[in-house]
């Protein structure tokens, strides 16, 4: 009799111990990988439980708090998308049943936002101008009619939020004399918003 008691005792304190740890009816935790995530406010949710999980900007792996019993179904989703960014689940890997390798393999791949960087250039009389955003680069061809402006699109994007820091790498020159143009940046530095941005001056003398 006291064989009895003793192994309902234990069973109870294991059942205690799991609900501490988490809850659920098992002892399977549903965790997997991220990468790419460096905004905040990512919030992912088992629509099988509702449970919800807040994931911190940069983190590369998430546990739910609650286990899943053996061939429990699961299903991983964005409940609520980074700011500024984007994360989608890597291939089936959120959706299946819970298992001593499926439980551990579920993965999120994000990407930040990407948004066009632009602006316009006045006063160009000569070609040979480029301007530089780190290693990407644009020439600026002089317009066709004189006094006008011209605008440029550098043809990488920037991710939201980044840095850009815009330089001119080289002067216009005047084929015929050879003379230089001298060319500058207003607030050449600054993070890309939430859209694309071509409000870039550059100034030719």
């Amino acid at each position: 009799m006291k064989s009895v008691y003793l192994r309902s005792g234990l069973a109870l304190a294991c059942a205690a111990l799991l609900n501490a740890c988490g809850g659920g009816n098992g002892n399977l935790a549903l965790s997997g990988t991220i990468s790419g995530l460096t905004k905040p406010d990512l919030v992912l949710i088992n629509k099988k439980t509702n449970e919800k999980l807040a994931i911190p900007a940069n983190s590369s792996s998430f546990v739910f708090t609650r286990l899943a019993a053996v061939d429990e179904e699961f299903d991983i989703e964005v409940d609520t998308p980074p700011t500024g960014a984007k994360c989608t689940p890597v291939g089936t890997s959120n959706v299946g049943k819970a298992n001593a390798y499926t439980s551990y393999q579920i993965g999120f791949s994000c990407v930040t936002n990407p948004w066009t960087l632009g602006g316009n250039v006045g006063g160009l009389r000569y070609p040979g101008l480029v301007l530089a955003n780190g290693a990407d680069l644009v020439s600026v061809l002089p317009p066709a009619t004189a006094g006008a402006t011209v605008g440029f699109t550098f043809p990488s994007k920037v991710g939201d939020g980044s840095p850009y820091g815009v330089t001119v790498l080289s002067q216009p020159v005047d084929p015929v004399t050879k003379q230089t143009q001298v060319c500058t940046v207003a607030n050449p530095t600054g993070n890309m918003p939430a859209k694309d941005y071509g409000d870039l001056v550059v100034t030719c003398n």
